[in-house]
């Protein structure tokens, strides 16, 4: 599907998730007599936008088999049960709750994901009785074998939606160690084009071949002369060492090696959620930071926050801040190092507060100030970034986006200290793979996470 056809799918199915979930909560309200009121309209319109954002990525033309892992029907529930924590904070903060009937409430719940998934079935049902050549599963061959081709097979023989009927090669099939996963053996790449015709074949996926692109580039324009669709696909390797996404610009397909999700409504999304979010904290948790302030600053001699330059969006420094957890008096070089178990530096309210994470609730000031997000990479010291920026690979590529409070990496066990090297190159990879990956669902997974985490988290010291 072109890039063009993607976002009209997209577009046409978050219309429809947003419908059915809009639909189900003005029908509910309607019949206990209060789908006119003011709350439930602003709730209708909210739900409309959040679940046009978050569902229009699932496809409702391919299976969904929920309860499997992995499935749609699984990341469905999951997003549904996202957004329903999403707005019942959101009611929490606004104190907005006491407005609604919590039998509407319930009803909705419930029933979305139910209706949700019945109207998958009619779309599913539609397709099967009136366009049985889209919904079918399409016929595939695949030409020339090496280890991209094996792992595209073994992709394919899960998929929902192809047919593997076998593949090609120039080679005889004992040179190639035998059938792939399974798949028949059809003969040389020369005789593919007679074959797809023969056979009405209708996908053909060319598959780099280990000497060079020419004899791919033959069998291509051979196939030029048949009705099948042709996918060329690159060596899987470049994408792995690359950890590349194929995009469009212009009208040019190109390999994006690193690139900032946050950019159109996805940006503006994550800037109104960080400044509402870091907001509704504040004000709601404003009696704890002033008793915290006070204990600070009654135990200890010193400045009740800690400041610290830190690398953010773009490579640009900024100030984060933090509750003094930490001793004053200490030169640079031991300000610089981590934090480590039983630390001499640490005074005994900084170390409840830092097991806790309380040190770090400052740091919403530095979210309004638009100098952090509340999900994102965590931001390290100068010095670490210097240090590290020459020993991890596409390390300041995590700079992409705004370093966060907490981080896909933290609620996967690898908050506080990078005593080697190999520590602080899985972290790395998490966030990185946060940042290819990201979503408003992912950020609110992180969330929950990060707070189930806080008072079991082993690293926190």
């Amino acid at each position: 599907m072109n890039r063009s056809n993607q976002g009209t799918a997209t577009l046409v199915q978050g219309v429809i998730y947003a419908s059915v979930v809009t639909g189900n909560l003005m029908v509910l309200a309607h019949f206990h007599g209060v789908g006119q009121s003011l709350p439930y309209q602003v709730l209708a319109m909210l739900s409309a936008a959040l679940s046009y954002l978050v569902l229009r990525r699932f496809d409702l033309t391919i299976p969904w088999n929920p309860g499997r892992p992995g499935s749609i029907g699984n990341a469905i529930f999951w997003s549904w049960l996202g957004l329903v924590g999403t707005f019942l904070f959101l009611a929490y903060l606004t104190k907005f709750s006491e407005y609604f009937s919590r039998r509407v409430l319930i009803l909705w719940f419930l029933s979305t994901p139910v209706l949700l998934w019945l109207i998958h079935a009619l779309v599913m049902l539609f397709l099967r009785r009136f366009l049985p050549t889209v919904s079918a599963r399409r016929s595939a061959v695949v030409v020339f074998a090496n280890e991209t081709a094996r792992q595209l097979a073994r992709n394919l023989a899960r998929s929902e939606n192809y047919r593997l009927v076998g593949f090609f090669d120039d080679r005889d099939v004992d040179r190639i160690g035998g059938p792939m996963e399974d798949t028949p053996y059809l003969g040389k790449a020369r005789n593919v084009a007679q074959y797809v015709r023969d056979h009405d074949i209708e996908v053909v996926f060319v598959v780099l071949p280990d000497d060079g692109g020419k004899r791919a580039a033959v069998v291509m324009d051979e196939l030029g002369d048949t009705t099948a669709s042709v996918y060329y696909v690159p060596d899987f390797l470049i994408f792995n060492l690359l950890e590349a996404t194929v995009q469009e610009i212009e009208g040019i397909p190109v390999l994006q090696v690193s690139e900032t999700p946050f950019y159109g409504a996805d940006g503006i999304l994550k800037q109104l959620f960080d400044f509402a979010f870091s907001l509704g904290v504040l004000i709601a948790l404003s009696p704890l930071l002033l008793l915290v302030a006070a204990a600070v600053k009654l135990t200890s001699p010193g400045p009740v926050f800690f400041k610290q330059k830190r690398y953010g969006l773009g490579g640009q420094r900024f100030w984060v801040y933090k509750f003094r957890s930490m001793y004053v008096g200490d030169d640079a070089q031991r300000q610089q190092q981590q934090a480590t178990k039983d630390d001499p530096r640490v005074t005994p309210v900084g170390r409840f507060i830092r097991r806790t994470s309380i040190d770090e609730l400052p740091q919403f000031l530095n979210v309004l100030k638009g100098d952090m997000s509340v999900v994102g990479p965590r931001p390290h010291s100068v010095a670490h970034n210097e240090q590290y920026r020459k020993e991890v690979k596409r390390y300041m590529a995590r700079h992409k986006v705004k370093p966060g409070l907490t981080g896909w990496a933290q609620v996967n066990g690898l908050r506080g200290e990078t005593a080697n090297l190999e520590r602080m190159e899985e972290r790395i990879r998490y966030d990185l793979e946060y940042i290819r990956n990201w979503s408003p669902m992912l950020d609110i997974k992180i969330i929950f996470m990060t707070v189930l985490m806080i008072f079991r988290d082993e690293n926190a010291y």
